[in-house]
C-alpha cells in the first residue's frame, strides 16, 4: 500500500499552481484508473523507446503469449490490437456486408454502432433489463434470418449492469451457430460477482463466441490502446489477419508483456480492490440517503435524474462526469477516495 500512498500523493500534489488558482476538474467522465501506470510498465515502455526506429513485432508473438499464459489458454487463442475497439470493428467486417443485421443492447457502448454501420450492416438495438443489465431473451428474440453478429456488453456501459456466465450460456446454446457473438468485458476486473475466468470456459463449447477484454480499465493504459480478443484458434487468426499491419506500436507490445507480468498484475489487483471498495462505499451512502442508482460490478455508477440538473450539481463541486439524458441519467466514474467524497457532495 506504500506505494499506492505515493502515487495519490502525487496526483493530490499540485506544487506550480498559483496562489488562489482554480483546482483542475476532478475528471469523473471516462471510467479511467486514477493512477499512473506502475513503474515496471513504464520502465518497459522507455527501454522500447530506444527501439522505435525498428518496427515491431508484426504477429505480436511475445504480447499474446504473455496474455495466454496469463489466462491459462493457447497463443493461438489470441488477437490483439490497438484497444478492443479495433477489435471490435473487425468482428464486424469479418461477418457483415450490407444488408447483414447487427443486434446489441441499449444503451450501451457507442463503437457497436459505429462498427456495424462502417461494415454496411443494418442495427438491431434491444433494450435493457430494468436492473441496466443485458436482457438476454429479448436479444435472444430480435435475431433473424439476417443477423450475422451480437454484440454483448457485460458489465453493461454505461449502466453497470451484470449478467452471469450461466445465464450466458443459456444464451449462446439458443444462437445459431452462424452468428458471431462478441462478449465485450472491459469491465471485468471490477466484478466480484463471479471470478473473471468463469467467461472463459465457454470458449470450449461455444465456436462462435469472442471475447474481448482491455488494458484500459484494469492496468490504467488506456492512453496506450492495447486490447485482445480470445475466440477458437480459426476466429482469432482471421481477427490478426484482417487487423492494420503493425497497429499495435511497440511501445505498447512492451506494455502488454510487462502488465501480464507478476509484479504488475499484482499492483493492478490491489488497486481494481481499492477501486471496488470505494463503489461499494459509494453505493451504500446513495443507498442511506434515498439516491436513486443503478447497481454496478463496474468501475462507474449510474445514478438517476436529469442529467442537466445532475450535471449541474457535479460542476458545482468540480466533478466531470458523463450526462445521458435519453437514458435519464449521469455515469459517474469511481476514482480516488477524495474525488468520490466530492461526487457524493453533489448527490446527498
Amino acid at each position: 500500500m506504500i506505494e499506492f500512498r505515493s502515487v495519490i500523493d502525487e496526483m493530490l500534489a499540485t506544487p506550480n499552481r498559483p496562489a488562489g488558482a482554480t483546482p483542475p476538474p476532478i475528471r469523473l467522465s471516462q471510467n479511467e484508473m486514477p493512477w499512473r501506470p506502475t513503474d515496471v510498465i513504464v520502465d518497459a515502455m522507455v527501454a522500447a523507446v530506444e527501439n522505435a526506429h525498428r518496427y515491431p513485432d508484426y504477429h505480436r508473438a511475445a504480447a499474446r503469449r504473455a496474455i495466454a499464459d496469463s489466462i491459462g489458454v493457447d497463443a493461438d487463442r489470441i488477437a490483439i490490437d490497438n484497444g478492443s475497439g479495433s477489435l471490435l470493428h473487425g468482428a464486424a467486417r469479418l461477418v457483415c456486408e450490407p444488408g447483414a443485421d447487427g443486434v446489441y443492447c441499449w444503451p450501451s457502448f457507442e463503437a457497436y454502432v459505429a462498427a456495424l454501420g462502417l461494415a454496411g450492416a443494418h442495427r438491431t438495438p434491444v433494450g435493457l433489463a430494468a436492473d441496466g443489465a443485458m436482457d438476454l431473451p429479448a436479444m435472444l428474440a430480435a435475431i433473424g434470418d439476417d443477423t450475422r453478429i451480437v454484440y454483448l456488453c457485460n458489465p453493461n456501459n454505461p449502466t453497470g449492469g451484470f449478467v452471469a456466465a450461466a445465464e450466458i450460456r443459456a444464451f449462446l446454446a439458443q444462437v445459431p451457430a452462424n452468428v458471431l457473438v462478441v462478449l465485450d468485458e472491459a469491465y471485468r476486473e471490477f466484478v466480484t460477482a463471479e471470478p473473471v475466468e468463469a467467461t472463459t470456459a465457454l470458449l470450449d463449447e461455444f465456436e462462435n463466441l469472442i471475447i474481448l477484454r482491455t488494458l484500459s480499465k484494469s492496468h490504467g493504459l488506456a492512453g496506450v490502446r492495447a486490447g485482445y480478443a480470445v475466440s477458437s484458434p480459426r476466429i482469432a487468426e482471421a481477427l490478426r489477419r484482417t487487423s492494420v499491419g503493425f497497429a499495435l506500436n511497440s511501445l505498447a507490445e512492451a506494455a502488454v508483456i510487462a502488465a501480464f507480468g507478476a509484479e504488475a498484475q499484482a499492483i493492478a489487483d490491489e488497486r481494481i480492490a481499492i477501486i471496488v471498495s470505494e463503489r461499494e462505499r459509494m453505493q451504500a451512502a446513495l443507498t442511506d440517503a434515498g439516491v436513486s442508482f443503478l447497481a454496478s460490478q463496474s468501475n462507474f455508477i449510474f445514478i438517476h435524474g436529469d442529467a442537466g440538473e445532475l450535471m449541474r450539481r457535479f460542476a458545482d463541486q468540480g466533478v466531470l462526469a458523463r450526462p445521458f439524458p435519453q437514458s435519464g441519467g449521469v455515469r459517474v466514474t469511481v476514482g480516488l477516495p477524495s474525488e468520490n467524497d466530492a461526487a457524493l457532495a453533489a448527490l446527498l
